[in-house]
């Protein structure tokens, strides 16, 4: 198992932000990494063919009615899928093979002015915008009111989920 950060001269994870993507081909060893996960999702495509896989950190759930989304597709639960599954097939990843993992969306606050949370809403988005394009979600690890940080391993297709609480400390998916 790689190691990243924590043995000297091994490689940093590459962040991925919030409302951004990453996409990495089958010659990167990196790991891509999302910190803070609240109410944000993360989402892992991968061709377990290919070994070619991306991580979006999105903040919010629907780009299409939103202004910019297509020069931020990032920000949003169904932009960023599609932007990813594009970059994906372009680098040589078979549309037919691609899976999905997902973390994060939890409700941190409650507000019952604002309805349901945007944590909801955004595993509702990505759901939904997966289901419409054929893509498997096989693994996920998402709601409940914890943080959480998720490294994606691009070479094995592992999803690794750290959280402050005790109970759930690493979770490998």
């Amino acid at each position: 198992m790689k190691t990243y950060g924590s043995e000297p001269g091994a490689p940093e994870p590459v962040q991925v932000g919030i409302s951004e993507f990453v996409v990495r081909g089958k010659d990167s060893d990196d790991t891509l990494k999302s910190y803070g996960l609240g109410s944000c999702l993360a989402i892992a495509l991968y061709d377990p063919d290919t070994r070619i896989g991306g991580l979006a950190h999105v903040m919010l759930p629907d780009g299409d009615a939103a202004d910019g989304a297509d020069t931020q597709p990032g920000k949003y639960a169904d932009t960023a899928i599609r932007a990813m599954l594009r970059r994906m097939v372009e680098k040589g990843a078979a549309y037919t093979s691609v899976e999905a993992k997902i973390a994060g969306g939890s409700d941190m606050f409650q507000f019952e002015s604002f309805g349901e949370g945007v944590g909801k809403r955004n595993v509702a988005a990505a759901k939904e915008e997966l289901g419409k394009l054929g893509v498997p979600i096989i693994a996920e690890d998402v709601g409940g009111q914890r943080g959480r940080t998720v490294e994606f391993d691009v070479q094995t297709g592992t999803l690794r989920i750290r959280t402050a609480d005790s109970e759930h400390a690493t979770e490998e998916l």
